[in-house]
């Protein structure tokens, strides 16, 4: 994982605990959900029979899951065009350097970048749950999301994880282990494009103790719940829009 914000000890305690805790909660998102198939250790499905079982998973979750799926779907669809690409995702990771006053050849930007690729590939291309790794359609899309939080949730709350802390990172410029108010709105409505009305709810439902910044732990928390709870009174998921 990227190197905390801040070199607090109990910070870093505080931020590895919450995303081992975020493994319960995983567990339980995946009880709703229909199973693949039982996995065999005698030989390896044939790629038709691994996507099968891949798009009948997905059709099978919560549909409050798919919701937001297919609401990350559009944030990611930057051109448009129907399909999230690998070039999609670096456009994400683009925006969100500029509107952190990183530019896309700073360390931070780089690190970034390096992390989404991985996890395109550990996420989208090594399993091969879809026909074409490099390009998912809507429910493409969806299948690569429902999978990865059913099958593959270690691995998925790891990344969460990564990229929440790396986002933090260089959001928190003054290195103090905190999001302001005004800063939280902006990258809200501008990186994930929620309306102003919208992140305006989101950071009240966030900022429960009404201090005026938001902490690592509280957005970990909140973006894990996004990805995985089926729960929509769950914090973070009354946040990013009230999807």
């Amino acid at each position: 994982m990227a190197e905390a914000p801040k070199d607090d000890e109990t910070t870093e305690v505080t931020r590895g605990s919450a995303l081992r805790d975020t493994a319960e909660v995983a567990a339980g998102a995946m009880s709703g959900m229909a199973t693949a198939g039982e996995a065999t250790t005698e030989s390896k499905p044939d790629a038709a029979t691994t996507i099968a079982a891949a798009e009948r998973l997905a059709a099978n979750q919560d549909s409050y899951l798919r919701r937001k799926q297919l609401w990350m779907f559009d944030v990611l669809d930057d051109d448009g065009d129907g399909a999230v690409t690998p070039a999609d995702t670096m456009q994400f990771a683009h925006r969100l350097a500029r509107l952190t006053g990183h530019t896309e050849d700073s360390p931070r930007a780089q690190q970034l970048e390096a992390t989404v690729n991985r996890i395109w590939h550990a996420l989208v291309v090594k399993p091969a749950w879809v026909p074409d790794p490099e390009r998912l359609a809507r429910e493409q899309f969806v299948t690569v999301m429902a999978n990865s939080v059913a099958e593959t949730p270690d691995k998925t709350l790891q990344y969460i994880g990564v990229v929440t802390n790396l986002a933090f990172a260089m959001a928190d410029e003054d290195n103090d282990g905190r999001v302001t108010r005004d800063d939280g709105l902006r990258l809200v409505t501008e990186v994930l494009r929620v309306k102003r009305e919208h992140a305006e709810h989101a950071w009240s439902v966030m900022d429960s103790d009404e201090n005026g910044y938001l902490g690592y732990p509280e957005i970990l928390m909140a973006v894990t719940d996004f990805i995985i709870s089926i729960d929509p009174q769950a914090p973070g998921n009354l946040a990013l829009g009230r999807i």
